[in-house]
């Protein structure tokens, strides 16, 4: 870890939306990761480590035996993507977010070789496919600054009051009632062909997939990580969002009711 920048590699605010035991979705997302990374260390609170992990068997067992000390708690992986150097990711789950996080400011990203840029953003994709898939996540994006997404079309839908709310961190609870029913209406009223028209149109066909549970995943990238199709992915989806308000306007239909100002 030459530099300490961190970024996000995955995350998720499910406290927003997240139906279930967040720290056993948790677990499962660590079992998942342990099919691509190596666990090395769980830490809880009041500096609880387990060290040495041997199996997914003794992470499940150490947390779900002393949740009141797990209620927080990180997980530590060593990536062998990267075979000149360490490279660790950290894996974070709390009630209100989920973070994977690494720590070289995406610098094995941005190699002279884009060959390896390619074959590594393709691995991550491939560990955040295998996450995304999990049926209790609707809502997953890659990348702290959202280079791609897989989850409920209706997640893209972003009006930023909201989603200032459930970003916030202090906040991201008081907003799930409010996002589980705008998530509701946006499945009841804009047609998922139409969605995913919209972005086919945009980012290009190999950009948008049908994924099963409901699910879609779109890349804002192009091969290589670092390689934004769109600029900035923030200020697509407002575009986007201003024009599922005009196609709804047309059936007089007005989806977000709070205050934009």
């Amino acid at each position: 870890m030459a530099e300490d920048i961190e970024r996000w590699l995955m995350f998720t605010h499910w406290g927003s939306y997240l139906k279930g035991d967040y720290i056993e979705v948790g677990l499962d997302v660590t079992e998942i990761l342990m099919k691509h990374l190596e666990a090395c260390q769980l830490e809880g609170r009041k500096n609880t480590v387990l060290e040495n992990i041997d199996s997914f068997d003794s992470i499940q067992k150490e947390v779900l035996n002393n949740r009141d000390r797990y209620r927080y708690y990180e997980v530590t992986f060593f990536n062998p993507s990267v075979t000149k150097e360490i490279y660790v990711n950290r894996l974070v789950i709390s009630d209100a977010y989920m973070l994977f996080e690494e720590y070289d400011g995406l610098k094995v990203y941005q190699t002279e070789d884009k060959e390896i840029n390619a074959w590594r953003t393709q691995a991550l994709l491939d560990i955040f496919t295998d996450v995304a898939g999990h049926p209790a996540l609707e809502e997953l994006w890659m990348i702290d600054d959202r280079r791609a997404f897989m989850g409920k079309p209706a997640y893209l839908y972003r009006p930023e009051p909201l989603y200032e709310r459930v970003e916030g961190g202090l906040y991201t609870l008081d907003a799930k009632e409010e996002v589980t029913r705008l998530v509701e209406e946006f499945e009841a009223h804009v047609p998922r062909e139409w969605v995913i028209d919209y972005l086919q149109d945009r980012l290009g066909a190999e950009s948008v997939q049908e994924m099963e549970g409901g699910k879609i995943r779109v890349l804002f990238y192009d091969r290589e990580l670092m390689k934004n199709k769109v600029g900035k992915t923030r200020k697509f989806l407002r575009t986007f969002e201003r024009h599922v308000d005009e196609y709804l306007l047309q059936k007089g239909i007005r989806l977000y009711k709070g205050d934009r100002s």
